[in-house]
């Protein structure tokens, strides 16, 4: 489910490529996806024919609470809206990347757990090196040109990319109570919003 997910910012950044455009598509998604969620958590006959169909796919504890798809649905809403689009992107497709990895990395090869955790340190490593990855391809491939628009010196973009990967992998590693579909794309392209004032 969520390396499909990687749709999300390509589409936004390569087809819809307008912010509120983008954002009137995406917020009945999410919208819907929330109250068929809550509809199924709270009805019995909605959540055994949702199960029946999909049961496979959720987590634990997706079963008696709201799904993945409709946190990150929302999370990507309240990125576009309140980050630039470049950001948003590199956010938006860490959660995606970077999650994916983390959990491919951590169940086949995760055997260092950190302290009251399920995560590993060979999560943390496979998320942050396919998330650095992915950044960096994506400023060498077609970021350089706005930040070289944007910036006297946009080889420092760099800086930021990799940062915002940093914080996305050690989101995703640690337990801050908050589902990681919210958690990691609002704090890595806060992080990154942040860095790239400085720089």
């Amino acid at each position: 489910m969520h390396l499909f997910a990687i749709i999300i910012p390509v589409l936004y950044y390569f087809v819809i490529k307008k912010q509120l455009l983008a954002i009137a598509i995406l917020l009945p998604f999410a919208i819907g996806s929330v109250v068929w969620d809550s509809a199924r958590i709270e009805n019995p006959k909605y959540r055994h024919k949702f199960l029946k169909l999909f049961g496979s796919h959720l987590r634990d504890s997706e079963v008696s609470k709201l799904t993945g798809g409709s946190y990150l649905l929302t999370s990507s809403v309240v990125i576009i809206a309140v980050f630039s689009k470049e950001i948003a992107f590199l956010a938006i497709s860490y959660l995606v990347v970077g999650d994916t990895f983390a959990a491919f990395f951590g169940l086949s090869m995760g055997r260092r757990k950190f302290v009251r955790s399920k995560k590993s340190l060979e999560g943390f490593i496979g998320a942050f090196i396919s998330c650095a990855i992915f950044g960096l391809a994506s400023y060498f491939l077609f970021l350089k040109r706005v930040f070289a628009y944007n910036s006297a010196h946009p080889e420092l973009a760099v800086i930021m990319i990799i940062f915002g990967a940093l914080v996305a992998s050690v989101v995703e590693s640690v337990d801050l109570h908050i589902n990681d579909n919210i958690s990691i794309p609002i704090l890595s392209a806060l992080a990154m919003t942040i860095v790239y004032l400085f720089i």
